[in-house]
C-alpha cells in the first residue's frame, strides 16, 4: 500500500479561490452539477454546513488545495436536520491518488460525530466515477429522479436530465433536535390544551 501523499484539514476562508476554481473545472465536464456558476464565498458559507467542509492539500504544502468535500442540509425542516447531501470535487491534475476516497471517509466520520443519521449524494447517471466511489463506501442507490432539472450550459444544454440518489445510513443518535424541542415545549402545549385546575 502506497503512502498517502496528501493531507486533509478543515476549510479556511482563504482556500475559497482554489475551491471555486476546482468547482469550475468540475462544471466544465457537464456531469458534476446543474449549476452553471460557482457560488460566491458568502453563498457558500450560507449554503454549507461549515464544520463538514474539508480540503485535501499537498502533504508538503498546506496552502495548495487539490480537492474538497462539503455537506448541506437537504431540507430546512428540523425533523430532517440529520440528513445531509455531500459534494466532492477534485482537481483534475490530482485525480487517481485516492483523494476523493480520503475526503469522503473524513466526511462520513464528521457526520457521525455530529449525530447525522443519513448522507445523500445526487449523482448524474453518467458520472460513473462518483457512483463507484460512493458504492465503495457503503452508499446504496435508492432511486432516480427523472428529468429533475434542465441543463443550461455545455454539450447537454437544453436537456432534461435524470439524477440518481445514493444514500448511506449512519448510526442513529439517541435523541434528535426535533425531540429535544418537543420535550422543551411539551408542558406548555399540555397546559394550552388542558388548563390546570385547582
Amino acid at each position: 500500500m502506497t503512502k498517502r501523499s496528501f493531507a486533509i484539514r478543515p476549510f479556511r476562508a482563504e482556500d475559497y479561490p482554489q475551491v471555486q476554481d476546482i468547482y469550475e473545472q468540475g462544471l466544465i465536464t457537464g456531469n458534476a452539477s446543474y449549476e452553471h456558476r460557482p457560488l460566491t464565498l458568502d453563498e457558500f458559507n450560507d449554503g454549507k454546513i461549515l464544520d463538514t467542509v474539508y480540503v485535501a492539500v499537498e502533504e508538503n504544502d498546506d496552502s495548495k488545495v487539490i480537492g474538497w468535500v462539503s455537506g448541506a442540509h437537504i431540507s430546512q425542516r428540523e425533523v430532517l436536520a440529520g440528513v445531509v447531501e455531500d459534494s466532492i470535487y477534485i482537481d483534475p491534475q490530482a485525480q487517481g491518488r485516492g483523494i476523493a476516497g480520503g475526503l469522503l471517509d473524513k466526511f462520513i466520520e464528521v457526520c457521525q460525530e455530529k449525530g447525522m443519521w443519513a448522507i445523500h449524494s445526487w449523482i448524474f447517471p453518467e458520472n460513473d466515477g462518483s457512483a463507484k466511489l460512493h458504492a465503495s463506501r457503503g452508499f446504496e442507490k435508492v432511486g432516480t429522479y427523472k428529468h429533475l432539472a434542465k441543463m443550461t450550459y455545455g454539450e447537454r444544454a437544453g436537456e432534461w436530465r435524470d439524477t440518481d440518489v445514493y444514500q448511506k445510513l449512519l448510526p442513529k443518535p439517541e435523541k434528535v433536535a426535533a425531540e429535544e424541542e418537543f420535550d422543551k415545549t411539551a408542558s406548555e402545549r399540555i397546559k394550552a390544551v388542558k388548563p390546570v385546575t385547582t
